[in-house]
């Protein structure tokens, strides 16, 4: 369904860390194959916030309906910067709070999905808003260490590419 994927980073994370490794378990799921890009954004480096980020993307080419996957605090970026004026991506937040770091989410978003853990300690306290702002999905297996779920992730994050869901990779015992 989706010709390009882009794979944002948390705080203090890279191009090279979860992001990349989540693309390799996905590329086997997408028979159609998709080009996946994994920015360097600059919440990365140590001390600069995520609305430094989220100016950074407003201006670099995001492919029109193009996905745009974050972890952490790059589902939020990504999930601002659509708000902002760009509601023909489609954004799917895993692990990611509602506000941080000077970023605050308002609008629900029809083309948005939320996969997190309200008992997750590093975003507890800050996801409550996400069954108003998004498809939101509560799963109680979800840790914030996002690279010891990617074998339940990849299948999730890969429908969505292909189909435009995640209801047929997410069912109740997943929930």
């Amino acid at each position: 369904m989706f010709k390009d994927v882009y794979l944002l980073h948390g705080k203090g994370g890279s191009p090279n860390g979860t992001v990349r490794t989540l693309k390799h378990a996905m590329v086997p799921l997408i028979p159609n194959g998709c080009r996946f890009m994994r920015p360097d954004l600059p919440h990365g480096r140590q001390g600069r916030p995520a609305t430094v980020s989220v100016d950074a993307l407003d201006f670099k080419e995001l492919t029109f309906g193009a996905i745009v996957i974050g972890i952490s605090l790059g589902g939020l970026v990504a999930a601002r910067v659509q708000e902002s004026g760009r509601p023909d991506l489609s954004v799917v937040c895993v692990s990611s709070p509602t506000w941080a770091d000077g970023v605050l989410l308002k609008t629900r978003m029809p083309n948005r999905v939320a996969l997190f853990s309200s008992t997750d300690s590093v975003i507890q306290g800050r996801t409550e808003n996400w069954r108003r702002l998004a498809q939101a999905y509560d799963l109680p297996w979800l840790s914030h260490d996002t690279d010891v779920h990617i074998d339940k992730l990849a299948p999730i994050l890969a429908d969505f590419v292909n189909a435009g869901t995640v209801e047929n990779e997410i069912n109740p015992q997943n929930l």
